[in-house]
């Protein structure tokens, strides 16, 4: 036999027994001060990636000023060209994703929580990471979830949530028995680059949202962002579909009340 074809075939078989990607995903929050809209934003990095992401940041530290650490309330005039590279080395890698959750207080109906409001958001937590990766789980992957420290009286709320996500995965046929959920560990942002660079895409999304952005460099960050999308701004969410940049805004259908955006069925983005 052809040894080409034999080296192709063999190729096939382990791609189809291979899991695809692993997945390190970096979580941060914001929000939590007491605004009209609350956000979660995760960061997903292919696990065997994660060295070329770290080569990535240094090198990108090395070229552009850069602040000692990266967030939304960084970027100013001095450092926007490290923050506009930074956002072309992440829509061009198809290994980076950002997947983020957007709700208001006044639209969750706290009777589903115990009248917890706290209760309520580190169940809406638990859940966007539930929901995105179940649309992403199979037999073998696994998924290290890195969390900012999540805003909650609570002190275990991190435990919690891991306890929670391995028995919604044990719940899925499929998936019983697989740990798809590796780990669930709250990390210091300053030391993290996937938690900064969450900070600043939901930071991006979540000020345009507010409209509250006055600086003239915070307002091209934001067009740049929506540029690769195909948009003129950040101000609504994406199809649940959309895999590279997804803008999930929590909404309650049994409300009675309208959605609270549109939704733009496409993008320039998967």
């Amino acid at each position: 036999m052809d040894s080409h074809l034999t080296s192709k075939r063999a190729v096939s078989r382990q791609r189809e027994t291979d899991p695809d990607r692993h997945f390190l995903i970096y979580c941060d929050e914001s929000g939590v001060d007491g605004k009209r809209l609350q956000g979660f934003g995760s960061l997903w990095i292919t696990y065997e990636r994660r060295g070329d992401f770290q080569k990535i940041w240094q090198n990108l530290h090395e070229k552009y000023y850069a602040p000692s650490e990266v967030k939304w309330k960084k970027v100013t005039k001095k450092t926007y060209p490290f923050f506009e590279a930074l956002i072309d080395e992440f829509f061009s890698r198809n290994w980076l994703m950002f997947h983020c959750l957007i709700l208001s207080k006044e639209e969750v109906d706290l009777s589903f929580h115990e009248n917890d409001w706290d209760l309520a958001r580190r169940k809406h937590f638990t859940g966007m990471l539930a929901n995105k990766i179940k649309r992403f789980a199979r037999p073998g992957k696994h998924y290290r979830i890195r969390v900012d420290p999540i805003h909650s009286r609570y002190s275990k709320a991190d435990e919690t949530a891991e306890i929670i996500l391995k028995n919604i995965m044990e719940k899925e046929p499929s998936l019983r028995g697989q740990d798809i959920i590796h780990s669930l560990i709250t990390v210091d942002s300053k030391e993290s680059p996937g938690v900064q660079l969450s900070d600043l895409l939901l930071g991006a999304v979540m000020a345009a949202r507010h409209r509250e952005i006055s600086a003239e460099h915070k307002h091209r960050l934001v067009e740049h962002i929506a540029g690769y999308l195909g948009w003129d701004d950040l101000e609504t969410d994406t199809m649940p579909g959309a895999k590279k940049f997804n803008i999930w805004r929590f909404w309650d259908p049994t409300s009675g009340k309208p959605r609270p955006e549109i939704t733009r069925r496409r993008t320039a983005t998967p």
